[in-house]
Order: C-alpha cells, then structure tokens, then sequence
C-alpha cells in the first residue's frame, strides 16, 4: 500500500511518465506480485487443510467435498499464476486500489442536491442570503431572527423588498458583489444619521430606514482600525493563521489570527468578536472594559504614540494644525471650533504640567516592545496622550 500510495503522490504532483515514477511503479508491482504469491500460497494451504477436515470427519459431506476440491483447484491455479508472474519482466502496469480517491463517475446526488438549493424555483436560499447580507450592512437584518428564518422566526419588516432583492440576486447569477453594490449605493444606505425630530417620534425605531442608524464597529474592525488609522496595519493578504496570543503586537488584519472556543484573542472578545459556534447575529455590548482595553492595552499605547510623532513632523509646532489633522486621521471628520479650542487648551496644559517636573512612564507592563515608549519632550508627550483620547472618542468605534 505504501508503493501504491507513493505512485499516486508522484501522479498527483505531475510527474507521470518521469524516470522517478517510472521506478516507483515498477517497484510497486514487483510488491504487489510478491503479495499475490504470498496469497496464493496461503490460499492454497487453507484449501487442502479444508479439504484434509471434511475427509476425515465421521459422516463425510460429499457435496462439501466437492466444492473443497473445486477451491483446491481454483487455488493451485491461482499460485501457477503468481509463480509465473514473478518471472516476467517489469512493467509500470502496477495495480491501481480498488477504491480510487477521485472516482471516475459520480451518483450525481451532491449535484442533485446544490442544484435544488439554488434553484429559481426555491426562494428560500437567495432570502436568507440577501437577509444576512443586509444585516452585515445595516446592523438589522430585514427578518429580525436570522437564526430562525421561517414560520418561528419574527415577520420581514419589509416583504416587498426581501422578494425584490432575492429576486436580484438570482437574476445576477448569484454574485454577491453586483449585490453590495446595489446596497450601498441605494439612497437608504446613504441616509445621514442625524435624527429627525419628528420622525423619531414617529417612527423610534427606524422601521422604515428614514435615516442610518448608527452602530458600533465589529470588534475586528476596531483592531484594524487602530492599525489602519496609524499608517500601521499590514495589508498583505493570504497565509496561515496566527497565535491568538500575538494580537497585540502581529500588525497583520483581524481575520488572520486563531479562533476557537479555547483560543480567542482577548481584545477581540472585549469587543464582542465573532463567536466561533454560530455566524448569525451579533450581540454587541457596551463594558468598561472596552475602554480599559482602548485606555491601557499595548496596542492602543503605541499606535497612539507613532501617530503622534508623525502628525507632529508634519505640522511642526502648531496646536491647531496638529488637533485638525488627528481628528481628520482617527475619527474620519473634521474638529468643531469647540473641540479645537478644548483640545489646544489641553495641549497647552499638559505640556506645562509634564514640564513641572512629572517624569514619563517606564518600565510598566503596557511598555512597547519596539521602542516606542512616552516621548520624553513634554509637548510631544501630551500630543501622544490627545490622540490616545481620541483612540478611546465614540465617534471612533461608531459608523453614522
């Protein structure tokens, strides 16, 4: 078997028809010839002791008799065959297992059975995929039980458009990505998030999608976005996956690490990850650990401090230039007048309460381990707590 198993490797990696494999064929019929002879011999030492036994009994059997001799027969044959062929010479003819791995026909059933699944004339699956998408968009799915998609399940807030979009995306050949894009450039997707008085009254839920509803990142995104917002995060795509455990300092996107039941990075379950036992809906929170996490991990510490020291070598020494810009950069809009005048005030304090003598921290658990400890320069050091600040600001982990 090994033999075998060993040819096959060789014709799974293209190599049929090479010297190596050549050889490997052969050596795997010289075995399994050697074990046909050892089969025949075997085979033909249990016929005669069969045919010894029924002789001997008391009350012979003659029907037995003669179908022991017949396999006598049959297993002298088989040996002469064995025997013979072990003296002819060597070809690549090995004999293949009798169960292939890819067999060359197939029932049909799994094929049957996709085909039925998606078929036009079953709805179901393209509304409970247009469902989830919509969800993943929106934050609340059309059918507000996603994990109960039927009769038991809650009623579609809006019938009408679930057919229409099933109907879409089977008419697109079932390709998601026409499906986006149809989504996110529909006006209800780019309804602002301000409230409405008077619709919010009327309609406190937002049923009928009168503006976006504001909702918390996904806790990988929020991972990413620390990254991403700090000129950080590595975009390369591919590869195996990563310890959990280097979460904190592996720059390389959220989906790339471990997870499971028992190997779930930390920061990532802080913000509601993903749960590795269901895809449905999530259940975000809102924990002081959160903030903690924002406040004092690692990751928030030195990605802080980098983009501190980089938007201060662009804008020089300039308060109001550097607030402007790391609104702009962390929280993707611009600074009101209040929260510039707040902050450059903030600046100004805590560069003089730093310059009074306070030393920076060291030799703490959250130190960096790439150099990048608190600025020892007491202006830098407080532009490097602002940003911090606004790493922990709700506007950082809320999509509007």
């Amino acid at each position: 078997l090994a033999a075998v198993l060993a040819v096959e490797q060789l014709e799974d990696e293209g190599k049929q028809g090479t010297p190596e494999w050549e050889a490997a064929a052969r050596h795997a019929l010289h075995l399994q010839r050697q074990q046909d002879l050892a089969d025949a011999r075997l085979a033909l030492a249990q016929a005669e002791r069969r045919l010894a036994q029924l002789r001997a009994a008391d009350s012979p059997n003659a029907t037995q008799i003669q179908q022991a001799e017949m396999a006598l027969t049959q297993a002298r044959d088989a040996l002469g065959r064995a025997e013979a062929a072990i003296g002819m010479p060597l070809t690549t003819e090995y004999r293949r297992r009798a169960s292939e791995r890819y067999p060359a026909t197939s029932s049909g059933r799994r094929l049957a059975l996709a085909r039925w699944i998606a078929s036009p004339e079953n709805p179901l699956t393209a509304r409970v995929a247009v469902n989830h998408i919509w969800l993943r968009h929106f934050g609340q799915a059309i059918v507000p039980t996603p994990a109960d998609f039927g009769r038991n399940g809650a009623p579609p807030s809006h019938p009408q458009l679930l057919d229409w979009l099933a109907a879409k995306f089977m008419a697109m050949g079932w390709r998601m990505k026409p499906l986006h894009r149809l989504i996110v450039t529909s006006r209800a997707y780019r309804m602002a998030s301000t409230p409405d008085p008077r619709n919010l009254a009327r309609d406190p839920d937002n049923r009928y999608l009168w503006r976006m509803a504001p909702r918390r990142l996904e806790a990988e995104a929020i991972r990413d976005n620390v990254l991403y917002v700090c000129g950080q995060l590595d975009l390369q795509m591919g590869g195996p996956e990563i310890d959990q455990n280097q979460g904190l300092t592996v720059k390389r996107r959220s989906l790339y690490f471990r997870i499971a039941p028992e190997k779930e990075m930390l920061f990532l379950a802080l913000f509601d990850g993903p749960n590795p036992l269901e895809c449905y809906a999530r259940r975000p929170t809102v924990v002081p650990q959160q903030a903690l996490a924002l406040a004092n991990s690692e990751l928030a510490l030195t990605q802080a401090r980098l983009l501190a020291r980089r938007l201060a070598r662009e804008h020089g020494d300039d308060p109001t230039a550097f607030v402007r810009a790391a609104f702009l950069r962390v929280l993707a809009r611009p600074a009101k007048p209040a929260e510039v005048r707040e902050c450059v005030a903030y600046l100004a304090r805590q560069t003089e309460r730093l310059r009074a003598g306070e030393p920076p921290p060291s030799g703490f658990a959250t130190d960096p381990a790439d150099g990048s400890r608190p600025s020892a320069d007491p202006a830098l050091r407080a532009r490097e707590s602002l940003v911090l600040v606004l790493l922990n600001h709700h506007d950082f982990v809320t999509i509007r």
